[in-house]
């Protein structure tokens, strides 16, 4: 039960916050997540989030899935149900997750 709060969290943290870009530039890995590319890009286009950015400029199934809430939200509570061998708790894990985060993305 305790995992979906877990995917919940990550889900917020990732597409409400702005904490990997913060975290991405206190480690200095801000040119590995191309960080510096967006801050200039943005320049010309200031409202695109960090998110769009990748889905625009750096097309693959990589990008398009860490930018897809429903997509994301799959694949890290398959790997969650993986992780603690219930498997059997995914269909549930995965709406029960996701209608939290939408949720708490409507009322934060």
């Amino acid at each position: 039960m305790i995992e979906i709060f877990w995917i919940t969290f990550l889900l917020f943290i990732w597409f409400d916050t702005d904490a990997i870009i913060q975290y991405s530039k206190l480690f200095g890995l801000q040119t590995k997540f191309k960080i510096d590319l967006w801050e200039s890009y943005r320049i010309s286009n200031p409202k695109i989030t960090y998110l769009e950015y990748l889905s625009i400029k750096h097309k693959n199934f990589f990008t398009k899935l860490i930018s897809c809430k429903p997509c994301l939200n799959f694949w890290i509570t398959l790997f969650i149900c993986v992780i603690n061998d219930s498997l059997w708790f995914f269909p549930a894990a995965y709406i029960i997750s996701y209608t939290f985060y939408k949720i708490i993305n409507k009322y934060v």
